[in-house]
């Protein structure tokens, strides 16, 4: 029997925001990616030879390896076709480490460590405990 099911929110990894009535820290990014559905959450690199984003992935070696901003609304993407996404890319913000979405090859302490430090550069605080 199935209760209830449930997606990914907002208020699952976003915590504080400065600024979020005037979108400060939000821009609409291009993704070019696998086609999939980004959840909101997901932590995004951005592609240093285009400008464009896709998934944060530790096995990239394009720049986007490098955490630079986070899914702010769900969207579903085509593959390799321009998407257009509403993305937090600057702070100040927190947000809850344990709400981001995260590529599944970045699952060594290290690799989340250099994924919120690059979130951090950003003015973007992932803290453990929220």
């Amino acid at each position: 029997m199935l209760i209830s099911t449930e997606l990914q929110k907002l208020g699952n990894w976003l915590k504080a925001e400065t600024f979020a009535d005037y979108g400060f820290g939000r821009v609409e990014v291009t993704v070019n990616d696998s086609a999939q559905t980004l959840a909101t959450g997901t932590v995004l690199g951005k592609v240093t030879a285009t400008g464009k984003y896709k998934v944060c992935t530790a096995a990239a070696a394009d720049g986007s390896q490098n955490a630079a901003g986070i899914v702010i609304t769900a969207k579903t993407i085509a593959g390799s076709t321009d998407t257009k996404v509403l993305t937090l890319v600057k702070g100040p913000a927190v947000v809850a480490q344990g709400g981001l979405v995260l590529a599944a090859d970045i699952d060594t302490a290290p690799e989340k460590a250099a994924v919120y430090a690059a979130l951090e550069a950003l003015g973007i605080v992932a803290l453990a405990s929220i």
